[in-house]
């Protein structure tokens, strides 16, 4: 049976869904709910929609703060740990003006799960989920399928990150692709998010957080993880990081993988996508 595919319009990007197993009408309805709760998602993540709890926080003033909702806060949780553990390689507030006098590494905001307080630190808070609100959007409508019965299915934002649920029948999984040229391959994906990183589409437009110049990475990275918040996330940080950080990274964090194209053509590939060598 062909999965069947469905595509709805989200978050100034595509997303879609490739569902397998199911009857063709039972797949719409499922994947309906998945575009319900998806457009839920963008009413609280978008810092373009201006009631969403993200466009709330950067109107805050320094000191004032803001209660989030259930998604807002997980999704900063997820950034602020990623942050944390990639040295700000990837930091959602990296555009946000600091306090006069501040030292560099004071922070932008604060988060206090137990009450989901959000507080500005910043002259101008200026939060951007754009490199992990689209991973957690899929993770999400993961959540939503399987609410409905639905367990091989893969799930997709643009070209960007896809979130692989169980493999279509008869299949090792869903058929991803990795690497540009005469470096490229597939690997078969199962239960986890890939998820890449580059200039193509937009140009130079990774600021690195670390120094606020652009990154001078020019070729495309990809991070393999367990969710699609994490990948998404950390391709990004990918994107900024050199190799030797990456490879720090996945050593020390053995359930990503990462993988970089080469100036000379070739793919370089690190912790869990070592396998994806040919």
């Amino acid at each position: 049976m062909t999965p069947a595919h469905f595509e709805h319009e989200a978050m100034a990007t595509t997303f879609g869904l490739f569902i397998s197993g199911q009857e063709a009408a039972y797949a719409r309805q499922a994947a309906g709910a998945a575009w319900r709760e998806l457009d839920r998602l963008e009413s609280e993540l978008s810092r373009y929609v201006e009631s969403s709890d993200i466009a709330r926080a950067n109107r805050l003033a320094r000191g004032e703060s803001i209660v989030l909702g259930e998604d807002a806060l997980h999704c900063l949780l997820v950034a602020a740990e990623v942050s944390a553990a990639t040295g700000r390689a990837f930091d959602p507030a990296y555009a946000s003006v600091a306090v006069e006098g501040a030292a560099p590494d004071a922070p932008l905001y604060s988060l206090d799960p137990a009450t989901h307080t959000l507080i500005s630190h910043a002259a101008r808070l200026h939060l951007d989920l754009g490199a992990v609100g689209k991973g957690y959007a899929l993770d999400r409508l993961a959540a939503t399928l399987r609410e409905w019965d639905v367990e091989s299915a893969l799930l997709q934002s643009g070209g960007s990150t896809a979130l692989a649920l169980a493999a279509p029948p008869g299949e090792p999984g869903w058929h991803l692709g990795l690497g540009e040229d005469a470096s490229y391959r597939t690997i078969p994906l199962t239960h986890a998010a890939l998820s890449g990183s580059g200039i193509a589409v937009k140009g130079s437009h990774l600021i690195d957080p670390r120094r606020g110049t652009p990154s001078a990475r020019t070729q495309r990275v990809w991070a393999l993880a367990p969710n699609a918040a994490v990948s998404d996330a950390v391709s990004t940080a990918f994107f900024i990081m050199n190799p030797e950080e990456i490879a720090a990274f996945c050593a020390a964090h053995p359930e990503i993988g990462a993988a970089c194209q080469q100036d000379d053509g070739t793919l370089r590939s690190w912790g869990s996508l070592t396998a994806s060598r040919p």
